[in-house]
């Protein structure tokens, strides 16, 4: 058998053992004879299970192979013999003299003689070489001391006792790996691919415009002969209205908002975790040398502000809430912690062992789950603070009950280290996510797994690093579910996972460092690693403002935000905890403001793309707008309008743009009523071409247009690639069709 063979048959004998086939897996090893199960055999021969022991062995050697097997086979039988003696079971011990010893009296005539002998004895510890003969598990225990031994020195055995080293759920890894790749060689690889099956090679062919790679929430947006009306066509907004209320809030003085680093005594040290309370009056953190800090407000309201320096407290006796780090690598760790539902128990760790701390006294109520494997993640049970979801670096996760120190199940399905857990108790699932870039879904009732996901990320943004973490948390409607990655933000929908919106931080700018959603759902705070800290819109990703670190850390710009917190009840205001060790409070300038109120127009409408848009798209980072009748661009939400035109003198009723992002195509009627396909030019924001005759063919996968040539250009979604290419054998007047263009 060839060598990649023999590793395939490794892959599946690990895989039986994960997944707990216990008879299939030893009948493997037995039927390949490329791995002798030691633990396995030891187990037989201590339970006394010698039917199944000689059985096993039998898979590898037999009696006459060499010297040492005679041996091995011998001391089974033996020990067989003499407990069926020991307990007096006479006819189990004659059947065995004669149909298991009597084969070895062609060896030595002697020793079966004395065997038999045995039979007339009342009890064979009478004869001298027996007599030191215990009871039955020391027996055991010596006798499987033996034939060890002859098993190590059998050269039957030399390449069969070690089995390879790998790593967890390897075979599960290459048939993700292998699926990846055959998504890859889609021509439009969908951003959600819907894997059903193995048995046959993956490929998405499905409609284009599930393979974009921008998101648009289309049921957000009205449409023509929606229920949901449309403003008055008769209403007008100028130009500068529509720029002004779709500008991006630059904030990049300490004057623009309220800002306060919090008080701090202690060694300045990188902040890695933060959370408000549950009552919002108070702030935890957990710095890199694994040491807490908790900042309450003595205020009237009981609520942390920027306007209200909190006081850094600590119980009589200076005790400092530190998490356990003995033979911990902090370079190594993944620190996490999360706080009970009541405000009153804290449980974290920092690569060692977790900790329960008394919020109140700071006290160490117990410690548990020594490493390895080392926690990287874990989150409360909704609805009993005795169970948590822990995350661990061997990508399993634990439900366990602190109360009775007991794991309730062990979820498998992820192929790096679990670094995010949040749980929807309306779903009544737990969702996880891993370095891998993998979304799952769990059912709480039997902690089955529902759905899997992968994070899609485009080419040229990848990762730079293989173990960076992936976030997630559950909107307050507790169906979406935001995924931080330092690529991008994203939103999916549980429990399906479908991937309905992303966004991606301007290459200059670097990766995202961290993300939460605002108390009311409306926001998403993302930090970034260039110190700047964006608020978007939670409904469609627009990028509202961006808080500069000039506005916050004027004296220090190399300095980032590393973690970002929502505050529970306050929807304007979060903290962050920095590289610095500094923590800050950040609001809007106004009590009570807001970080993206737009002017109203002076029709009284807002800005909202929802009661005021026909249709609108994204192109070369470029917006466009179909705002009664006219198309609106401005570049990446600022201040740039670009065009401001009705193309045929009627009116535009549609845009859709490629699936790659580069081709955007307009519906336009003419003065005269007559409808024509048009396709904007990306560079220069122009028409590209314009096709003043179009038809779509029965099943409406392929659309053919006239051209300024006198020709037909037919352009194609995949299923109308599929119908082209079944009749592209067939004989057709080439002289004159136009070259067939297919829309990409």
């Amino acid at each position: 058998m060839s060598s990649l063979n023999r590793e395939a048959v490794f892959l599946i004998l690990q895989f039986l053992e994960e997944e707990k086939f216990k008879d299939t897996v030893h009948k493997l090893e037995k039927e390949s004879r490329f791995y002798f199960n030691m633990r396995y055999f030891e187990e037989c021969v201590t339970n006394g299970e010698w039917d199944e022991v000689e059985q096993y062995i039998s898979g590898f050697t037999k009696v006459e192979d060499n010297k040492f097997s005679m041996k091995i086979f011998f001391e089974i039988r033996k020990q067989k013999y003499l407990e069926a003696l020991d307990r007096h079971d006479h006819a189990k011990a004659v059947e065995i003299l004669v149909k298991d010893l009597k084969e070895f009296s062609k060896f030595n005539e002697g020793i079966f003689k004395e065997m038999a002998l045995l039979l007339n004895l009342g009890n064979f510890r009478e004869k001298e070489q027996l007599s030191k003969y215990g009871d039955t598990k020391s027996a055991r225990a010596i006798v499987l001391a033996v034939i060890k031994k002859l098993i190590e020195a059998n050269p039957l055995f030399h390449d069969k006792l070690q089995f390879p080293t790998l790593k967890n759920l390897r075979l599960r890894t290459l048939i993700n790996q292998s699926l990846n790749w055959q998504h890859h060689l889609c021509k439009r690889p969908r951003l959600n691919p819907d894997i059903r099956t193995l048995f046959e090679d993956h490929t998405c062919l499905e409609s284009p415009c599930a393979y974009l790679p921008v998101a648009i929430l289309a049921d957000s947006i009205p449409k023509n002969g929606d229920s949901r009306s449309l403003p008055d066509a008769k209403l007008k907004y100028s130009d500068e209205e529509i720029s002004k209320a779709w500008k991006l809030t630059e904030l990049n003085k300490p004057s623009q908002l309220r800002s306060l680093r919090l008080p701090d005594c202690h060694l300045p040290v990188r902040i890695i975790g933060l959370a408000y309370t549950h009552m919002g009056g108070a702030i935890l953190a957990l710095a890199f040398n694994a040491v807490h800090k908790l900042w309450k407000w003595q205020t009237s309201d009981g609520k942390a502000t920027s306007s209200v320096p909190p006081q850094l407290w600590q119980p009589p006796n200076g005790i400092l809430m530190t998490n356990d780090i003995s033979d911990t690598h902090l370079e190594h760790a993944v620190p996490c912690f999360a706080l009970s539902k009541n405000d009153s128990y804290l449980l974290s760790t920092s690569g060692g062992k977790f900790s329960l701390f008394n919020i109140t006294t700071f006290k160490t109520m117990t410690t548990f789950m020594s490493p390895p494997p080392a926690a990287t993640s874990v989150a409360f049970h909704p609805n009993d603070n005795n169970i948590v979801a822990i995350g661990f670096d061997d990508y399993s996760i634990h439900i366990y009950n602190i109360r009775i120190d007991e794991v309730k199940s062990e979820l498998k399905g992820h192929q790096k280290r679990v670094t995010g857990l949040t749980f929807s108790n309306d779903l009544n699932v737990l969702v996880s996510s891993g370095a891998d870039v993998q979304l799952c879904v769990w059912s709480m009732d039997g902690w089955e797994m529902h759905t899997r996901r992968f994070l899609y990320i485009p080419h040229g943004r990848e990762s730079s690093s293989p173990l960076a973490p992936t976030g997630v948390q559950f909107h307050q409607d507790q169906i979406h579910v935001l995924a931080v990655h330092e690529t991008q933000i994203a939103i999916y929908e549980a429990p399906r996972l479908d991937c309905l919106m992303q966004w991606f931080p301007p290459e200059s700018s670097g990766s995202v460092t961290d993300a939460s959603y605002s108390c009311d759902g409306q926001l998403i705070y993302t930090s970034i690693k260039d110190g700047s800290v964006c608020v978007l819109t939670a409904t469609t990703l627009q990028l509202r403002s961006r808080i500069t670190p000039a506005a916050y850390i004027p004296l220090n710009p190399r300095v980032y935000p590393v973690v970002i917190a929502a505050h529970p009840s306050e929807p304007n205001q979060f903290a962050i905890g920095l590289t610095d060790g500094g923590v800050h409070v950040i609001e809007p300038p106004e009590s009570g403001g807001s970080w993206c109120v737009a002017p109203p127009l002076k029709s009284g409408v807002g800005p909202s793309v929802n009661s005021a848009a026909d249709d609108k798209a994204f192109i070369n980072q470029r917006n466009y707008l179909l705002l009664d009748g006219k198309i609106k661009a401005w570049l990446d939400d600022r201040l740039s309008q670009l065009l401001n035109c009705r193309i045929w003198g009627q009116s535009c009723k549609k845009m859709a743009f490629s699936a790659n992002g580069k081709r955007l195509f307009i519906c336009e009627t003419s003065k005269e009523g007559r409808s024509y396909l048009l396709e904007l030019d990306e560079h220069q924001v122009t028409i590209k071409r314009a096709a003043p005759c179009s038809q779509f063919n029965k099943d409406g996968v392929l659309l053919a247009v006239s051209t300024s040539e006198n020709g037909i250009k037919i352009l194609a979604n995949v299923d109308g690639v599929w119908l082209l290419h079944s009749i592209e054998n067939q004989s057709i007047d080439t002289s004159r069709v136009a070259p067939i263009t297919i829309a990409k």
